[in-house]
């Protein structure tokens, strides 16, 4: 039985096609450009659970002065899934590795690893806006790693931004930035495969 952990990244790794702010901003009718900066300010704190995603509407009520019904952050979110990363942690799996999702996220978004059953592929999924930390901070990991009982040297981190993966190799963590190169990731985790 392997002591080694492999946390995933969700989105840009395990499913692809997350990018929701376009969409919001035209069905609202709001500039872009005004919303995509508007939502920068207050990502990280709805992504850790520190600001509840109703109280960011109605700031976009008050702010562009338009009306939300419905979570928008959910039904805009149309995510895709990335197969070969649903193998590649059934694979690890087998060979006795614990895998788990490391996401910054929110409620709005979390509902679809079980809709799509992506949560049978993994051991433990973690979410931001459950542990309170938001990636790439480096208490993000930590937060895992006490959660998950594991030591730095015996975990490695898939991640399709680069902050990210930073942050985990100034760890001591074994980071991969993943850029839809499967073989590339299986080439990396190769001793985990044998």
């Amino acid at each position: 039985m392997s002591n080694d952990l492999v946390i995933f990244d969700l989105g840009g790794v395990i499913v692809r096609n997350i990018s929701i702010i376009d969409s919001i901003a035209r069905t609202l009718g709001i500039d872009e450009d005004g919303l995509k900066s508007d939502y920068a300010l207050y990502e990280k704190a709805l992504m850790a659970g520190l600001f509840p995603i109703d109280a960011y509407y109605r700031h976009l009520e008050d702010r562009f002065g338009v009306r939300v019904c419905q979570d928008i952050f959910r039904t805009h979110f149309k995510p895709v899934l990335n197969e070969p990363m649903l193998s590649l942690a059934d694979d690890l799996r087998a060979r006795g590795v614990r895998c788990v999702i490391g996401s910054n996220t929110y409620q709005s978004h979390w509902w679809f690893i079980d809709e799509m059953g992506i949560r049978e592929h993994f051991d433990a999924c973690h979410a931001s806006h459950v542990i309170h930390a938001v990636k790439p901070c480096a208490s993000f990991f930590s937060a895992i790693l006490a959660i998950e009982g594991r030591s730095v040297e015996e975990t490695h981190f898939i991640d399709d931004l680069p902050q990210n993966v930073m942050t985990a190799c100034l760890m001591g963590i074994d980071g991969f930035c993943y850029q839809d190169d499967d073989e590339a990731l299986r080439s990396h985790l190769g001793a985990l495969l044998a």
